[in-house]
């Protein structure tokens, strides 16, 4: 009889869906994937708005941010910086011709896309530079000479 009891009151573990509510999308995600035949978990989310993939690194001298924007033209993009944030923007055109489409399969996405990052206040907004090259954007910004550490002789 106690094995019995026992086992009524055994409580059932929450799924890890249930616990992320983020994941509450999981089966539909998976549901999407078997339709489609493959994995879809790089894809970028249809807002009308994606976000390049970015490198961000830094070393002595400067920040370097290099932003992955394949099948944009260098006129589509422009680079900011205001109160200690580096804004990416652009727009990435569609040149296709429905028109004469019989069928169609579309992974790329298209529209407009921003990244925004703040820079620590050594940042020089007056030693910034920008280039585009094989759908890569390279922006570089110097760090200002007065933030370096400098050591300060003791008098004594």
């Amino acid at each position: 009889m106690s094995e019995k009891t026992e086992t009524a009151v055994e409580r059932r573990q929450p799924q890890f869906s249930e616990l992320d509510p983020w994941n509450r999308w999981a089966p539909l995600r998976t549901m999407m994937d078997q339709f489609f035949g493959e994995r879809s978990a790089d894809w970028p989310i249809a807002t009308g708005v994606t976000s390049p993939r970015v490198d961000i690194t830094e070393n002595e001298h400067e920040y370097r941010v290099r932003a992955e924007l394949p099948g944009v033209s260098k006129q589509d993009v422009t680079v900011e910086f205001e109160q200690g944030v580096l804004s990416i923007r652009g727009e990435k055109k569609s040149e296709r011709d429905e028109k004469t489409e019989k069928g169609r399969r579309l992974e790329c996405s298209y529209g407009t896309f921003s990244r925004s990052f703040s820079l620590p206040q050594d940042a020089n907004p007056d030693q910034i530079s920008a280039e585009f090259a094989n759908g890569v954007l390279d922006v570089k910004v110097k760090k200002s000479p007065e933030s370096k550490p400098k050591q300060i002789a003791v008098k004594g």
